[in-house]
């Protein structure tokens, strides 16, 4: 993120708010804020510069510094630092800095730093550092870093590291580090690194590493992910943590684990646990088999070194007699090569099966078919199996068995 831009940002609703330019100098002859009218009741010092306010109370305020409380119907704004309480109907703004309580209508603008409670009906400004608690409703932006608190309805922004407990309703975003905990109505977005906890309703980013927990209902990304990563769909360049959700994408892989529906590695080290796992040694395969109870079944194998996952149909018979009904499976399976075109396998198998024709089953029912296998690779293209074991067969939501039988399959393995 551009610097230069982002405190340019920021500043420019103070300078609207406020109508004035900040004027600094080094020597003796310092200017604050540009003067304005001043509507007020003060009680000053004036043997010091900048002059000192204890008490202000007026409609609208234009005084150089305040050591103690400011209350205004429409605008205070202190031209140096301002330490105490400022209560203003409209805005509070501060040409340095503010410590203390500041509380208005619409923002609270402080020049550089802003540190205790802060409570402006739209906006917190700060253009350095903002400590303490924040709480607006459309924005809390600090042009550096930000820590403590911050409550907004809107989005919280900092132009450099942010730590601390930040809820937002859109979205909390910091261009450098993040150390704490984040929740947000949309989403987080961390410019470097996380450290601590990222929770949104649609998704998460860390631009460089995530070290924490990044939490969504839609997405996240990280380009090095070495903490836990929990969505629907999560990616990462390098993964060297866990990835959970339906679908985990890792483009160069540092032998982290994924836990989902689908997975994706390029990592052959790569520990996946789900329906389908895809990594470069992944041998995507085609079985046609046939049995005494599994009629015909057409599936899609995904093969690694020593583990495979597999789904398909088929036609199954969940009776006594010869008749058929569609059946869904999921199989996963260990395979161990015996030779170079032997391998002996295990597996175990979930079939979801839809009565066609059966008046006297159950419309819809289960089956678990625990099975071993031989098989042997006629070429590289194709090969046989044969596989054998027993299966229960269970409507749902009954416990007695439908039926129970042995299983005995023979098929050709495609690719």
């Amino acid at each position: 993120m551009n610097s230069i831009l982002f405190k340019t940002a920021l500043f420019l609703p103070g300078f609207l708010l406020a109508g004035t330019v900040c004027l600094y100098g080094q020597g003796a002859k310092k200017k604050g804020l540009k003067k304005g009218p001043n509507i007020a009741l003060n009680i000053t010092t004036h043997k010091t510069f900048p002059k000192k306010t204890y008490l202000n109370l007026g409609l609208f305020s234009n005084y150089q510094q305040l050591n103690g409380i400011g209350i205004n119907v429409f605008s205070s704004l202190t031209h140096f630092q301002s330490q105490g309480m400022q209560i203003a109907g409209l805005a509070n703004v501060t040409g340095i800095n503010t410590k203390g309580i500041q509380i208005s209508g619409l923002a609270n603008v402080a020049g550089k730093n802003m540190y205790g409670l802060n409570l402006g009906g739209l906006m917190n400004i700060s253009g350095s550092q903002m400590k303490g608690i924040s709480i607006s409703g459309l924005g809390n932006f600090a042009g550096q870093n930000s820590s403590g608190l911050n409550l907004v309805g809107g989005i919280n922004i900092s132009g450099g590291k942010s730590s601390g407990l930040h809820f937002s309703g859109l979205a909390n975003i910091a261009a450098k580090d993040k150390k704490g905990c984040y929740i947000a109505g949309l989403m987080n977005v961390t410019g470097m690194s996380l450290k601590g906890v990222q929770l949104s309703a649609l998704g998460n980013i860390a631009a460089q590493k995530n070290q924490g927990l990044q939490l969504a209902a839609l997405g996240n990304v990280a380009v090095a992910n070495k903490g836990t990563q929990i969505s629907l769909a999560n990616y990462s360049v390098e993964n060297n943590g866990l990835q959970c959700g339906l679908l985990n994408v890792d483009s160069i892989g540092k032998k982290g684990v994924q836990v989902g529906l689908v997975n994706i590695s390029r990592d052959n080290m790569a520990h996946q646990f789900g329906l389908v796992n895809l990594c470069p040694s992944t041998r995507v395969q085609l079985i046609a088999t046939g049995g005494n109870l599994n009629y015909a079944t057409l599936a899609v194998r995904f093969k690694q070194k020593y583990t495979y996952t597999e789904a398909g149909v088929g036609a199954f018979n969940p009776g006594s007699d010869f008749t058929t009904s569609l059946s869904v499976l999921y199989r996963t399976g260990l395979t161990y090569p015996l030779s170079k075109k032997v391998h002996f396998g295990t597996d175990l198998g979930y079939f979801h099966v839809e009565n066609m024709n059966q008046p006297e089953l159950s419309q819809r029912m289960y089956s678990f078919q625990p099975r071993i296998n031989l098989e042997y690779s006629l070429s590289k293209r194709i090969g046989i199996i044969i596989a054998g074991g027993y299966q229960w067969t269970k409507p749902y939501g009954h416990h007695s068995n439908q039926s129970n039988n042995a299983t005995f399959d023979i098929g050709l393995i495609f690719f």
